[in-house]
This record gives C-alpha cells, structure tokens and sequence, in this order.
C-alpha cells in the first residue's frame, strides 16, 4: 500500500500563496450593485422606481411586479399615483393601469389625464393606458386630442383610436387633416390608419 503524499515545504508555500491571490482576487472584485428585484407586495415603492426608471428594459421588471400585484395592494397605490401632484408619477400610474387586468376600473380618471392633463406628457401615458385596456369609452373623449398642440399628443391619441377600434378610427373625419400634419410622425400614422394599417 503507498503511503499518503505530504505536501512539501516548498508545494505548501506555493499552494498558499495561491489561495492568497484567489482571496485577493474575490476582495478586490467589485460587489454586484443595481436595483432591488422588483416586489409584488410593494407597489407603492415599486411604483416610485418606475416613475424615476428611464424608458428601456430596465422598465419591464416594475411593470410586471405592478401587473401581478395583489388588486387590494396595488390599485389604492395606482389610484393615488394617478392623483399625484409629480408627472413622473402620474405618468408611470398610467402606464402601469393600463398593464392590469383590473385596470378598467381605473379607467374613468385615465380619460380625465388623457384629455384634460396639462402635461404633454401624462396625456400620452395616459392614452397609451387606456389603448392597453382597449377601453371603448375613452374612443370619443380621446378625438379631442387630435387637434392638440403638441404632436406627441396627437400621435398618441392617433395610436390610441386605431387600438381600440381599428374600423372605427379608419372612419375619423380628422384623418384627411391628419395625413397632413406638419409633424411626420402623425402624418404617416394617419395615413396607416385610413389605410386599415395598425401604426406603430
């Protein structure tokens, strides 16, 4: 039988300064850093990073805690968030309504933001929340937007309609006017749209 290898003075000295790089190596290694993992159980916080997380991937997360949810936990939040005095917040409460399966029932102050906000940009989020529920009552209320001053507006309200009702919006009187806009954008999305186009 053979007798157990010893390590050697010279193998042990190498051997430790090996663990002694690999030790400096880990402490030497920046720590992972970034957001928490989103939390269904908090949507109040939740909410808040969305409305501070620019647009991009780093959005979809927060959408899905909000989306899932309990309705007792988040809709009080989504509720005062649509009611906040931040646009950041109103908009991201828009956004994320109109992600839930719950989110008709919020769906009456979506039209309010949508068509009487005085941010261009609320106005947008809450459009596009409302084209999410497919919410038939938002159709005419959002019309009024066509003839808003700021384009993104007009756009938004354009995408909107064609989502909710695609036969109805292809139908709009403001289309011939709309094709004409002087902002490209609305312009090609009228034209998509009176040609039974989804735009996008």
């Amino acid at each position: 039988m053979q007798a157990p290898t010893t390590m050697t003075k010279p193998n042990l000295a190498a051997h430790a300064r090996r663990i002694a790089l690999l030790l400096l190596i880990a402490a030497c290694s920046p720590t992972p850093t970034g957001p928490a993992p989103a939390d269904i159980n908090d949507p109040a916080a939740t909410l808040a990073r969305l409305a501070s997380e620019p647009e991009g991937p780093g959005r979809k997360p927060l959408f899905i805690a909000l989306r899932r949810a309990p309705a007792e936990r988040a809709l009080p939040v989504l509720e005062s968030g649509l009611a906040s005095p931040d646009p950041a917040l109103r908009s991201a409460a828009a956004l994320a309504t109109g992600r839930r399966s719950d989110g008709a029932t919020l769906a009456p102050t979506l039209i309010v933001l949508a068509t009487g906000d005085a941010d261009s940009s609320v106005r947008v989020a809450a459009s596009r929340g409302l084209a999410n529920l497919r919410h038939a009552a938002a159709f005419v209320p959002l019309q009024h937007n066509l003839s808003h001053e700021t384009a993104i507006v007009r756009l938004a309200a354009l995408r909107a309609l064609a989502r909710i009702d695609a036969t109805q919006a292809a139908a709009l009187p403001e289309l011939a006017r709309l094709q004409l806009d002087p902002d490209n954008r609305v312009a090609a999305a009228a034209t998509k749209i009176a040609r039974g186009i989804a735009p996008h």
